[in-house]
């Protein structure tokens, strides 16, 4: 697709608009998450990688608690949150004349939210591609605190969570899971993923600046430490 946009984020306060437009993006095919306002919207950015980042977030601006002007403030003044790519829309017919970084486009919302979906893909198929740069893999830190522990583990076991913890790194740059049986992305005012493997328990620090996952936590289950 145009720009590269597969993944939406629909930020949409209406719940019947938000489930139509969630309905008709899927069927264009595009991934789409939403959540309900901008604050919602705030808190599911900045609690996951930035690999797990939209494409595109299409953003209603007339929304209760934080509004979709007051969002893409709080987007363009967050240094991990600057790379996104932002289409606004609203029932209002004017927009601004001034450009503005990171939006690529105004919507006016029609009677129907199928429209606007053939709207949307239609304006996007006008706007110049956009190559994302190559994604390094991201490297692994581990604190002597963490190696510690590590090294403490039956050589099987140790062996099986550092295996699992360089695949993190390298997932990092690609497509992380939300949830595996292995590594989910955890809630915390820093980014962070925990990795489990055999009871043993790593969290990991996301440093999408530097490309690079520090293991802040090592649990070990008791059952597996030496006497």
């Amino acid at each position: 697709m145009a720009l590269g946009v597969r993944h939406l984020l629909l930020v949409e306060d209406d719940r019947t608009w938000r489930e139509g437009v969630g309905r008709a993006a899927s069927e264009a095919g595009f991934l789409v998450s939403s959540v309900s306002d901008g604050a919602e919207a705030l808190h599911w950015l900045r609690h996951r990688p930035r690999a797990q980042h939209p494409d595109l977030i299409l953003l209603d601006l007339v929304m209760p608690r934080l509004d979709g002007w007051e969002l893409y403030g709080q987007l363009r003044t967050d240094a991990r949150l600057r790379h996104l790519t932002v289409m606004m829309m609203s029932t209002g017919s004017g927009t601004p004349e001034v450009p503005l970084q990171g939006v690529v486009g105004f919507l006016h919302k029609p009677p129907h939210p199928e429209a606007l979906v053939r709207e949307l893909a239609e304006r996007l198929r006008k706007l110049p591609g956009r190559q994302d740069p190559p994604r390094r893999p991201y490297s692994l830190r581990l604190p002597d605190e963490s190696l510690y522990a590590l090294h403490a583990l039956p050589a099987p076991v140790r062996h099986a969570v550092r295996v699992h913890l360089l695949r993190a790194a390298e997932l990092s740059a690609t497509e992380l899971p939300l949830a595996s049986s292995w590594l989910m992305a955890l809630h915390s005012e820093q980014p962070s993923l925990l990795v489990t493997v055999e009871g043993v328990r790593v969290v990991l620090e996301v440093d999408d600046a530097a490309c690079a996952l520090t293991a802040s936590m090592v649990i070990v289950p008791s059952h597996l430490r030496y006497s």
